[in-house]
């Protein structure tokens, strides 16, 4: 990222762009109401090589299984750095478009997406209101991805509900890829708290199991990419167990889930695309 973009970016990750908080909480934790002093330099090493950091993962993983597509919503885009990544892949989308609940974090988007050369002809950047139907008409979308966003919602309910709009929004034989940390792990991924995806404290993240009804909702009536196997053949020193993927997919830190929508569906096909 070049100048002047970078110290727009950088000052305003000091204001709280790219902030992970629980907006659904009515008790909030000291995760989601505490203001760190200072933004931590890894933090921002981070946010200003996240472009690059998901066209080598997310976006390499996507291209085999979807190919090309004319349009694309990152739900929870942050600071834009899978919308933008996604916008300048061999994905070769028309359209990208972010949606965050936080404005300063958009704002970053926006000054992310500057200083890559896209203007709002090809990535446009929107805010939303966190539990509310997202502002698109069924069917929009040819893929709709959420990084690291469904950990962020409190309550199980929500989390179906949730997957039911992102499924909504996708056109016939269109994909939705979800990522989320695995819940098999000593401390959650994002607060570090001790068995904190079993406590599932309000105000915390928690991570959602793969057989949680959010993300049986995700895969059922859906054809699921073999993303796991994807990764391990990928992988140096896990390719050789590449076979094993199915299982042991499960002590990845993250879950990765790609599904493709029926070529047809609706009330003739038993599957409905709009939210439970």
């Amino acid at each position: 990222m070049q100048e002047p973009y970078l110290s727009q970016f950088v000052a305003l990750l000091g204001q709280g762009a790219g902030a992970r908080d629980i907006h659904d909480s009515a008790h909030l934790g000291s995760y989601d109401s505490e203001q760190p002093a200072a933004v931590a330099p890894r933090f921002v090493e981070r946010e200003i090589h996240r472009v690059e950091l998901h066209r080598r993962g997310l976006c390499a993983l996507l291209e085999p299984h979807v190919g090309q597509v004319g349009s694309i919503l990152d739900v929870g885009c942050g600071t834009g750095g899978t919308a933008v990544a996604l916008a300048t892949s061999g994905l070769e989308p028309a359209r990208v478009v972010g949606v965050d609940i936080n404005e300063t974090t958009l704002r970053a988007a926006r000054v992310r997406a500057q200083a890559h050369g896209l203007g709002e002809d090809r990535i446009q950047f929107r805010p939303v209101v966190p539990g509310a139907l997202l502002p698109f008409a069924d069917a929009t979308f040819d893929l709709v991805t959420c990084v690291s966003v469904l950990e962020f919602i409190s309550a199980g309910a929500s989390r179906q509900r949730f997957i039911g709009e992102l499924l909504r929004l996708v056109r016939p034989g269109g994909h939705v890829f979800v990522a989320t940390p695995s819940p098999f792990r000593l401390r959650e991924y994002h607060s570090r708290r001790w068995a904190g995806d079993i406590r599932r404290t309000p105000g915390y993240p928690w991570s959602s199991p793969p057989w949680s009804p959010a993300l049986r909702t995700l895969r059922d009536g859906n054809a699921e990419a073999p993303l796991a196997r994807q990764r391990f053949e990928r992988h140096p020193l896990l390719r050789r167990v590449a076979w094993a993927a199915p299982v042991a997919r499960y002590l990845l830190p993250w879950q990765q889930y790609l599904v493709r929508r029926p070529a047809q569906y609706g009330p003739a096909s038993g599957i409905n695309p709009r939210p439970a």
